[in-house]
This record gives structure tokens, C-alpha cells and sequence, in this order.
């Protein structure tokens, strides 16, 4: 590929194409986890459901308060494109020793995989972030967009492979296969390396790189036995994230507070919509758990006479995205050049509104359940909503980053819009748990009630988020204008 064509790609910079499709490989084996973990555990390590869901939640959480160690990492111990290169080979790693299915095997094999994804996902936004400059705001959330559909490209296809193996219940090809799709991402990334180096972090401007790479390979090293202690002592490790989380929350408002003028009022813009945002990424974490034993257990999932695999559902959010992020992006353009207000605020209300219709409408879809199986069209229209909602809100709030937040700040702030997800997970697996009873049975006529009841709990609390923030639209405006 010449430079002329690597310009051409979707009209972005140099080095866009190889970080839209190392998005796209390397996320297929965060996808195969986030579709066949908790089933994983079920079926080849016959662990009950309340106890999978747990591991479930404690490695989501942990994967997400992960960005925020490596947005620290990021820039100063390993230069970005450095970082990214060592978690997509953990991530190899992670999948080779998952594949021997065995209680030590996943322990080690999660946090391998947790050192991949859990360092790689800030940098990958942080190299496509210092693509466009500060300024280029409408060319940078469409950037963005065009990377998360990359990412969901990656989601479609590791959804697509773990479904076919959920159906042959061979869990063992299955991790092998995901281990191939990493050497691809190395060797996408390293076509355009030249086009990665960092700009204006401290490791780009150290004279002492090599000392730095150490440590920060020591750092990286001592977090493997850390990990798989944390994976084991679930109750500890959640209890740990939402501190984790609580101390990032007061220091980002004391960071804020410490700046002056427009800065300040735009960092805590930024806060306030990072904290709206707490409610939907509990709602998405709810995928790879609850959602994922309520379509295997509560619903019908024949469909024109083929049995859907559990792990092929979340296609229909990846196809959704994938169809739908060029369609915001041209939207957000038109909107960008028709209204003179910011759109932030009317994006994240938009998005948090969806996503609590996506799940108002499943307990109307129990209600109406035959023999206690949900019909399939209310999970697909669920993931259609959450899709939507996902796109006016996560892509989004990365590229606010670069918009919003001082460049010395940039770094932390991409891993605390990332740490909410890993809080949110924490928080998704005691739904989860709520939703799945205290009988620990799968028959869909007993549990439907408590599905019923989390559902609709939650989608009133998103709504309710959703409304207030729509109610602060007009002062979120003045502070980002400001």
C-alpha cells in the first residue's frame, strides 16, 4: 500500500488503515470472550451460573480499569504504538493457554488476555486520536466513528466464530483459531509503523527509552500473578474497582478545579458527561452476562426454523454499528454545519433514552413469552436500540477527549472513559445476579419474574439519567463554548 492509498482510505490520514484494521483483528478475541466466557465456564469447567457471572464481572471490570494503568503507561514508559504491540501478543498468549481448559489454564489465560486488551484499547485511541488535530473536531469524530466500526467488524467476526463453536461445544479450536487473528493485527500494525510514533509524550521526548521500556516491561510482568489472585477473589477485586473508580471520579475534579478559564469549564463538562455515561455501560456490560443465560435459557431462539447460537446474537449490535457509524458520522457533519450548539449533550440524551426503550420493551416481550420463552424479535429489537445508543455515546465520548480535555490530561482522561466501563461491569454483575434468582435454576417459568423486574428497574434508572441530563443541555453547551 502506497502513501497515495493510505490517504485515500475513507479520506483520513497516513497510518489510519492499519489502526482501523489492527482494531479490527485484534478485537476478535475480545469479542470471542465477550460472547462465550460465561458459557465457557458453564459447559467446560462446569462452574454454576452465579459463579461464572462473578468471574464474568471481576474480568470485564478488571479489563476496563486496565485503560487507566495503560493511558499512565501509554506515552510514558512505552511509546503508544509499543503498548499496543505487546497486549495484542499477551492476547496470543492469553488464548493458547485458555485453550487447554482447565481451572489453572483460565486463571492465567484470563489475565493474559487482561494485560492484552486491558493495555492495548487506550493506545489504539490515543494513535488515532493524535492523527487530527485539536481544532478538526467534525473530521475527528468521524474518525472515530469509521474506527468503531473497524472494532465492530472485529466484533461480527469473533461473535461469528464463537457461536459456530458454542454449537459444536469445542472450546479448544475455538481459542486456537482466535490466537491466529493476533499475528495478523502485529503484522497490519507494522506496515505503517512510521506513521505511529508518538508526538509530544514524555517517552517521545526521553533520553533514557530503554530504562523506561524496562520498567514499564516489569510493571506489565508483576501484574500477571496480581491478575490471576484478583480473578479468583471476586468480592475483593469488585469491592476494589468501585474504590478504584471513586478515587479517580474526586481526582479528575480536583484536576479540574486546578485549571482556569475554558479549560476548567470544558474538563468538567467532560465529567459530568462521563458520569451520565456510568448508567449505559451498565446496561451494555449486562451483554456478556445476564443478556447472554437469558437468550440461552429464557429464550426461543429458533428463528425461520434455525437455532441461533447464543454467541451470534450480539451480531446484531456489530452489524447495527457497522451499518450505522458512517450513516452518524455523515449526520453529525450536516447537524455540525445546521446547528450553532454543541452536540454532546443532545448525543449522550439521545443515547441514554434508547438504550433504557431497549430494555423497557423485554418485559414486555416476558409478558407476552410462550411457555415461558421470549420471542427472538424483542432481543433483536434491544440490540438495535442498544447499537444506536452505543454509537451516539462511546465512540463519542472517546473523541471528546480530544476536544474537551488539555493535552496533558489526555492520556488519563481516554482511560477514565474507559475505567467506567470497568465500574459499570462491577455493577452489572450484581443485576445480573439479582435477575438469575437465589433458586439457581435455568427453567425460564421461574426466572422470567426476576429478568422481568431488573429489566424494567434499570430501564426506568437510565431513563431517569436520560431526562436530567436533557434538562442540562443548555448549561453543558455554555461550558463547551466557553
Amino acid at each position: 500500500m502506497n502513501a497515495l492509498s493510505e490517504k485515500r482510505f475513507l479520506n483520513m490520514p497516513n497510518g489510519f488503515s492499519s489502526l482501523f484494521f489492527t482494531q479490527m483483528f485484534s478485537t476478535i478475541s475480545f469479542a470471542v470472550l465477550y460472547a462465550t466466557l460465561v458459557l465457557y465456564m458453564k459447559s467446560q469447567l462446569h462452574m454454576s451460573s452465579k459463579e461464572a457471572d462473578l468471574i464474568t464481572g471481576v474480568y470485564f471490570a478488571c479489563n476496563f480499569s486496565l485503560h487507566l494503568l495503560s493511558g499512565y503507561l501509554g506515552g510514558r514508559f512505552f511509546s503508544y504504538r509499543g503498548l499496543v504491540i505487546t497486549g495484542i501478543i499477551f492476547q496470543l498468549i492469553g488464548c493458547v493457554i485458555l485453550s487447554h481448559g482447565t481451572m489453572q489454564s483460565l486463571y492465567w489465560g484470563l489475565s493474559c488476555m487482561l494485560i492484552g486488551t486491558g493495555t492495548m484499547v487506550t493506545c489504539l485511541n490515543m494513535l488515532v486520536s493524535q492523527l487530527f488535530s485539536a481544532n478538526d473536531v467534525q473530521k475527528r469524530q468521524s474518525g472515530f466513528l469509521w474506527n468503531y466500526s473497524g472494532m465492530n467488524l472485529g466484533f461480527l467476526l469473533g461473535f461469528s466464530l464463537a457461536g459456530y463453536f458454542q454449537l459444536h461445544v469445542d472450546y479448544s479450536m475455538l481459542f486456537f483459531i482466535t490466537a491466529a487473528n493476533n499475528v495478523l493485527a502485529v503484522v497490519i500494525l507494522l506496515t505503517r509503523w512510521k506513521y505511529m510514533a508518538d508526538q509530544n509524550t514524555l517517552m517521545s521526548r526521553a533520553t533514557n527509552k530503554f530504562s523506561r521500556y524496562l520498567l514499564g516491561f516489569f510493571i506489565v510482568l508483576i501484574l500477571l500473578p496480581i491478575l490471576t489472585w484478583l480473578l479468583q477473589h471476586t468480592h475483593f477485586s469488585d469491592d476494589l474497582v468501585l474504590s478504584i473508580g471513586g478515587i479517580v471520579g474526586i481526582a479528575l475534579i480536583i484536576i479540574a478545579s486546578k485549571n482556569t478559564g475554558a479549560e476548567r469549564n470544558k474538563f468538567f463538562a467532560f465529567i459530568i458527561l462521563l458520569l451520565s455515561a456510568q448508567i449505559f455501560w451498565i446496561v451494555y456490560q449486562l451483554v456478556p452476562m445476564g443478556l447472554t443465560l437469558f437468550a440461552k435459557d429464557n429464550l426461543d431462539r429458533h428463528v425461520f426454523g434455525f437455532l441461533i447460537a447464543p454467541g451470534w446474537i450480539p451480531n446484531i449490535n456489530a452489524v447495527a454499528i457497522i451499518i450505522g457509524a458512517p450513516l452518524l458520522g455523515i449526520l453529525f457533519v450536516w447537524l455540525k454545519n445546521k446547528m450553532r450548539s454543541p452536540l454532546l449533550p443532545m448525543q449522550y440524551s439521545f443515547g441514554l433514552a434508547l438504550s433504557a426503550i431497549g430494555l423497557l420493551i423485554l418485559p414486555i416481550g416476558i409478558a407476552l413469552s410462550h411457555n415461558g420463552y421470549t420471542a427472538f424479535i424483542w432481543i433483536f429489537a434491544t440490540y438495535v436500540l442498544q447499537a444506536i445508543a452505543e454509537l451516539l455515546i462511546s465512540p463519542i465520548g472517546y473523541s471528546m477527549v480530544g476536544q474537551l480535555i488539555p493535552a496533558r490530561w489526555q492520556s488519563i482522561c481516554m482511560g477514565s472513559t474507559l475505567l467506567n466501563s470497568g465500574v459499570a461491569a462491577v455493577l452489572a454483575s450484581y443485576f445480573s445476579n439479582y435477575a438469575l434468582g437465589k433458586t439457581g435454576s435455568s427453567n425460564p417459568v421461574v426466572t422470567n419474574p426476576s429478568y422481568s423486574h431488573m429489566f424494567s428497574q434499570l430501564g426506568w434508572i437510565t431513563m431517569a439519567v436520560a431526562i436530567v441530563l436533557f434538562a442540562l443541555t443548555p448549561v453543558l453547551n455554555r461550558l463547551i463554548r466557553d
